[in-house]
């Protein structure tokens, strides 16, 4: 049993890291009992010995925690002995606590009988051992520190035959192997010749630089801090150290002044190892970071490594997040998203509703047509409108526009969502590109139910005007009708007209502007890593949207003379192929995209500021339930990582020298024969 348990705090986990230990727990879970999965003494080995510890004998000793996690003394763990663990690995003294443990036992104090060999020939501390009977945990944990420093010194000494202070660069790969999580097949090991090159004799590595390098490996996190704490000055206020300028280059100088976390020696250790090259000034934050990422696969397990891909992904948060939800609370979530979407659409038409009015008019006006062309371009049409009907003018047919886009928003978001939730690994949490441009088409189709209707009746609306003017003083004026009177007219199957150009439009729009918009916020804003502010949201969203709103032109072209009523003298079109062969005939290739410019500059704002609206509601007036905390950076989640693994791996060390003073910690638990093989 555990000594004291009540009396050990262990650190909360974070959700994510809860959820990365669950999916090792359960690959690696090889009985079952009671109905339940559990791992014995072998799986819990092979899911936490690092991919550094190759010799036999030391991976065999990581197989002696497994009496700290089995709390109940079975013979094997639960899911939840197996996440305590974990939680107990977050202590600060976990390097010291778990051999205490496994020394100790249930007492409170260890016992000295032949514990003395660890003390190699320190004899302040053979002494002190000596003439104790027991130990408590203050104690051990200083003098196993000590033990280790020792062996340290007798290892070097063992290899510089010729007592120079300094040895080859392949007998430091043995000795630092031995005290710090090195790989020996990584870039790091590769690259500790090029320290040899930075002294006196190049062929030699010196016993300082040997002690900087094993502390500086020894203890990952703090260079993960330490450079955090440097690229944190390099970033502008809505970055994050992860997402500062990797090619910036940071000098020796600048390091050292800027972080008391690494001696200078230990940063000169780190520029020349990072950038790859002896006397090194300077490296870059890539390279510092690779150098880390190295770090971290030398003290990941290599079962876990050997399962990457496996390993479930922390997804971007966002609102469209999907949780496991009771039938009524997801028809409860739907709701909550349709009016967030109707608000979010609404203040995005509204904003960008005059453009789109200059967009129609011009993409309506045709070269063949009796009479001279009314507009010489959009800064024109646009003067015009104001000129002629007033500011008023420009929101001609608003109203049906607002009434639309609330079901039309709703629907796209919540169908794009539920595609790409069913197109993702679940356990990668990955989604590949055509899935991808596969949600956004499905989007696309399925608000051409809402659209259609809605782009008729709008685009009517906003021609009304240019017919007032025209029959001004020419007989019988023509009334002005309302939204409500050109529906009667149409009736149902007259509202689906032009639906077919409707949906060329919409499909490859959707596919195109759903799959930009999620790449530009991962690859070029780091959503995952950071926050998002309003511009991001707002750039995010207006980028994505300037490829999308161009290359369907045409098929937006096509719709709108479908749509609108032609004037006498204007060509009428039967259908789709019958439009964009006249077109083509009559006004050429360019006539594709009339209004291209316009449209981009409309539909571009116009979902930059609904996707920036939708987020930012979601945020401030979450679902009740939904966490929408600020994503935790993948550097903080490292850190965490590596200072778990790294301790670890020092109580490793520590049972090592434990085990190497023959030192009796008695018999592990033996595994419960009671589990079922699955």
């Amino acid at each position: 049993m555990l000594p004291h348990r009540s009396a050990t705090h262990l650190s909360p986990l974070s959700a994510s890291d809860v959820a990365r230990f669950s999916e090792i727990f359960d690959r690696h879970a090889d009985s079952v009992l009671d109905g339940c999965k559990h791992m014995s003494l072998a799986a819990f080995a092979r899911a936490i010995v690092p991919s550094a510890t190759l010799s036999e004998s030391r991976r065999s000793l990581y197989g002696s925690f497994f009496s700290v996690a089995d709390r109940s003394n079975r013979g094997c763990l639960t899911k939840d002995d197996f996440i305590e663990f974990q939680s107990l690995l977050q202590l600060h003294d976990a390097a010291f606590r778990l051999p205490f443990r496994i020394a100790a036992g249930s007492n409170d104090s260890l016992d000295t009988t032949g514990l003395s060999g660890i003390a190699g020939s320190d004899k302040p501390s053979e002494n002190y051992i000596k003439f104790r009977s027991a130990l408590a945990f203050p104690e051990f944990s200083q003098l196993i520190d000590s033990a280790r420093s020792e062996h340290i010194r007798a290892a070097f000494a063992k290899a510089d035959k010729q007592n120079t202070g300094a040895v080859s660069a392949d007998k430091i790969i043995a000795i630092v192997h031995e005290f710090a999580p090195l790989n020996p097949d990584n870039d790091i090991a590769r690259r500790l010749e090029l320290l040899a090159e930075e002294s006196a004799d190049s062929s030699l590595i010196g016993y300082p630089t040997v002690l900087a390098l094993i502390s500086l490996l020894s203890s990952p996190a703090k260079i993960r801090q330490a450079i955090d704490d440097i690229a944190a000055l390099h970033k502008s206020p809505e970055t994050t150290p992860s997402s500062a300028a990797k090619s910036h280059s940071i000098s020796q100088d600048e390091f050292v002044s800027n972080t008391s976390l690494l001696s200078p020696l230990e940063v000169n250790i780190l520029f020349t190892l990072a950038a790859g090259k002896s006397l090194a000034e300077t490296a870059t934050l890539a390279n510092l970071n690779e150098f880390v990422d190295a770090c971290h696969k030398s003290l990941t397990p290599q079962a876990v490594l050997d399962n990457k891909d496996r390993v479930p992904q922390t997804e971007p948060s966002s609102p469209q997040a999907k949780q496991q939800r009771s039938v009524m609370t997801e028809i409860a979530f739907q709701a909550y998203n349709f009016v967030v979407g109707a608000i979010a659409g609404g203040i995005g038409a509204a904003v960008v509703y005059p453009i789109d009015l200059v967009k129609t008019r011009m993409q309506n006006q045709r070269v063949a047509v009796v009479g001279e062309m009314m507009y010489k371009n959009s800064i024109d049409c646009f003067r015009k409108v104001i000129r002629n009907e007033g500011i008023l003018g420009l929101y001609r047919g608003l109203g049906p526009q607002l009434v639309g886009v609330a079901p039309e928003k709703a629907i796209k978001l919540t169908v794009n969502d539920f595609v790409r939730a069913r197109l993702t690994d679940t356990k990668t949490g990955k989604i590949k590109l055509t899935s991808e441009l596969f949600a956004g088409a499905m989007a696309g189709a399925s608000q051409v139910v809402f659209t259609n209707p809605l782009e008729i009746v709008k685009i009517r609306l906003q021609i009304q005007g240019e017919l007032l003017k025209e029959t001004a003083g020419k007989g019988a004026p023509i009334v002005r009708r309302g939204a409500v009177t050109i529906i009667k007219e149409l009736g149902l199957l007259g509202l689906y007209k032009g639906a077919s150009a409707c949906l060329l439009r919409d499909v490859p729009f959707s596919a195109i502007y759903f799959s930009c918009y999620s790449h530009l916020k991962k690859d070029l804003f780091h959503e995952g890593e950071r926050r998002l502010s309003i511009i991001d949201l707002l750039l995010a969203g207006a980028i994505a949207g300037m490829p999308a709103a161009y290359l369907t032109t045409p098929a937006d072209v096509i719709k709108t003379r479908l749509q609108v009523v032609a004037k006498k003298g204007e060509t009428t079109y039967s259908g789709l192929l019958d439009a964009a062969r006249k077109i083509y005939k009559e006004e050429g290739f360019k006539a594709f995209f009339k209004g291209g410019a316009a449209r981009v500059l409309r539909s571009s704002p116009q979902f930059g500021t609904t996707l920036m609206c939708y987020e930012l509601i979601h945020r401030l007036v979450p679902f009740p339930g939904d966490d929408h905390k600020p994503p935790t950076s993948r550097h903080m989640d490292q850190k965490s990582d590596l200072s778990s693994q790294a301790a670890l791996f020092y109580a490793g060390t520590a049972l090592q020298i434990l085990h190497d003073a023959n030192y009796k910690f008695g018999s592990l638990n033996p595994p419960n024969t009671a589990a079922k093989k699955e």
